[in-house]
C-alpha cells in the first residue's frame, strides 16, 4: 500500500551560483535590493555555522565552501550598494 520513500528519486537541486546571485540582485529594485542584501547578510552565516556544525554524517565541504562564496558576494554588493546609494544622495 505504502511506497519506500527512495532518496535517490528526490535529488535536491543545484544552488545558485554566486555570479548569477549577485547578477539577480543587481536587477532588483534599490529597496528589494537591499531586502535581499540584509536578509542574506543575516541568514547565511547562520547556515555556514549549521553546516560546520553538523555531527550527523552529512557535513558537506562542497557546501560549505559555496555557503563562503555566497557571503562574499552579498557582502560585495552591500559594499556596492552603499557606495552606490553614497554617491547619489550626495549628488541630489
Amino acid at each position: 500500500m505504502y511506497r519506500e520513500f527512495n532518496f535517490e528519486e528526490y535529488k535536491m537541486s543545484k544552488p545558485v551560483s554566486p555570479s548569477v546571485l549577485k547578477r539577480n540582485i543587481k536587477a532588483l529594485p534599490r529597496e528589494k535590493q537591499r531586502e535581499s542584501i540584509e536578509r542574506g547578510l543575516r541568514v547565511i552565516p547562520q547556515m555556514l555555522l549549521e553546516e560546520t556544525g553538523r555531527t550527523d554524517g552529512h557535513y558537506s565541504q562542497k557546501v560549505v565552501k559555496h555557503l563562503e562564496k555566497v557571503l562574499k558576494v552579498y557582502q560585495s554588493c552591500w559594499t556596492d550598494y552603499l557606495i552606490a546609494n553614497h554617491v547619489n544622495k550626495e549628488a541630489v
